[in-house]
């Protein structure tokens, strides 16, 4: 059945979506979000950094004086994919989706752990806030291995929106001054180093580069009891502040509609899940943002006589280019330090971090460095870890297809196959050996190391499949994230990345949301699809 129309539909409501609903509400556009997960409540989000190990409790209580859960719900049977993920545990397992409900298939030979957080605010209930703008080098990367890497925007279209971003969300850093990390917008300095680590940063020294203090969002700043991280703390918020959002949970969009004649989008049609019932919604603007894959599922499902092989894939690159950030990672025992109190450990919180030298090898793509050093200390051991996080190439043949079983909407469940190649092979051998420098460096004997490379997934940086571009055969996004095929929709999630640098991908995925919800708006001022 058909339901109101609106001005814009946003589909998801996690980084991408929340942003676009920020940007057209408060440019005054009536506009509809459809989530397919549930909506959560402030207390089911967990602390960041709890003071104590986490201990199962009955489902539903609370510390009474946070209001926050204290621990969480034990490990379901039916989350084998999720649970490999390793904030699993610590940021609830409530927060993860259903494997079982949410199926999904991968050839034999070619793993991929595809980790879910589907609920109002997106995975933003659970990452851990590292926050990186892309550099000038990222927007030019030269192709590598048949691999085109290029953006068709570069640095200075995006860092107003980075801007905006950032003095919303609040980051906390230091102005550092180096071409290939640009500085945010600061709200917060970094939290103190270890002695260990303060000792590392003097002793650390390389060409062009240097080990400078993590950036990321902490919890302090949200809304109504929300964690500063979240999109409900930040962006929801703000949104919900115009009275122009409306925000439907447990809306499983299972198409885009489109009009036959003129090939534009029309809206979506969404089951219900609690009602089981099935609805359509209309927009004059469609804004797909509920991540890289069921972007792609959903978009290649959304066929007609004008979109035969799938909306937008007149190039056939929807699904195609499939990435994520490939890690290799360090734990060993801090020789000659004693334990010290009062320093958290978290994975990317605290500590350093080292970017790499400005520009690109002829081999491998840059990669980063980050360590913590004195923070945990089992046994009266003080140890350190140093893990590196490198780019993975946007290969044509790893990709996102449609299977043949479907899920309990009728939808095709998706068909991942993606696996690295060479130059991911090579990336694994420079990271290995950077690893092992830095924990020279810093006096760090090595108790456990990575072999290999992490599984494809396994970093929750889902990225490519409907890539933007320069040019229609090529790509199916414009630089503005308009579909090429259908330009009143647009896909601003980690889909539309056509390489993925090196960096954590989501402060440049809410950046390049703002940007399109406000070109959007605009467009619709004008009465131009």
């Amino acid at each position: 059945m058909s339901g109101p129309s609106y001005d814009a539909l946003v589909v998801g409501s996690g980084f991408a979506g929340a942003w676009a609903a920020k940007e057209l509400t408060e440019a005054g556009v009536r506009t509809l979000v459809l989530e397919a997960g549930p909506p959560r409540a402030p207390g089911e989000i967990p602390e960041r950094f709890p003071s104590r190990r986490p201990v199962p409790v009955p489902a539903g209580r609370a510390d009474a004086g946070s209001g926050r859960r204290d621990i969480l719900l034990p490990r379901p049977a039916s989350q084998h994919i999720q649970r490999r993920h390793p904030g699993f545990v610590s940021r609830g397992p409530h927060l993860f989706v259903d494997d079982a409900e949410h199926p999904y298939q991968t050839p034999e030979n070619m793993p991929y752990n595809w980790i879910r957080g589907m609920q109002i605010g997106g995975r933003s209930l659970m990452w851990g806030g590292t926050s990186l703008r892309l550099s000038r080098y990222e927007f030019e990367a030269p192709p590598l291995d048949g691999c085109p890497l290029s953006w068709p925007l570069r640095y200075e279209d995006l860092a107003s929106s980075y801007d905006a971003v950032e003095e919303l969300m609040g980051v906390c850093g230091s102005g550092e001054g180096m071409p290939q990390l640009p500085d945010s917008v600061y709200s917060r300095a970094p939290y103190p180093l270890t002695p260990a680590e303060e000792d590392f940063r003097r002793a650390y020294r390389q060409r062009d580069t240097r080990a400078i203090p993590v950036r990321f969002i902490p919890a302090e700043g949200g809304c109504d009891g929300w964690p500063g991280f979240t999109m409900q703390g930040t962006a929801l918020a703000a949104a919900e502040r115009t009275r122009r959002m409306t925000l439907r949970p447990n809306s499983v969009v299972t198409e885009v509609t489109v009009d036959p004649q003129t090939g534009l989008a029309t809206g979506v049609r969404y089951v219900d899940r609690t009602q089981r019932s099935a609805h359509e919604a209309r927009a004059r603007v469609v804004f797909l943002c509920c991540g890289t894959i069921e972007t792609a599922r959903l978009m290649l499902n959304s066929r007609g006589p004008r979109h035969p092989d799938g909306l937008g894939n007149s190039s056939g690159w929807v699904g195609r280019g499939l990435m994520d950030h490939p890690t290799v990672a360090a734990l060993g025992v801090l020789d000659g330090y004693q334990p010290v109190a009062g320093y958290e450990w978290s994975s990317r919180q605290r500590g350093l971090m080292i970017p790499p030298a400005p520009g690109c090898r002829a081999d491998v793509r840059p990669f980063g460095i980050w360590l913590t050093l004195q923070r945990v200390a089992p046994n009266g051991l003080p140890l350190g870890t140093v893990a590196a996080q490198g780019e993975m190439l946007p290969y044509r043949h790893n990709r996102v297809r449609l299977g043949r079983a479907t899920d309990r909407w009728g939808v095709p469940i998706p068909l991942i196959e993606c696996a690295y190649g060479p130059h991911e092979a090579r990336l694994c051998a420079a990271m290995r050996r950077a690893v092992a420098q830095v924990a020279a460096v810093a006096g760090l004997r090595i108790a456990n190391a990575s072999r290999r490379l992490t599984a494809p997934g396994a970093n929750v940086h889902d990225l490519g499949t409907a890539r933007m571009g320069s040019r229609p055969d090529t790509s199916v996004l414009d630089a503005d994230n308009r579909c090429w095929d259908c330009p009143n929709v647009f896909v601003t999630d980690g889909a539309c990345f056509p390489a993925a640098g090196w960096q954590n991908p989501s402060l440049t995925i809410m950046a390049i949301s703002a940007r399109a919800g406000r070109r959007a708006a605009a467009l619709l001022r004008e009465g131009v699809h």
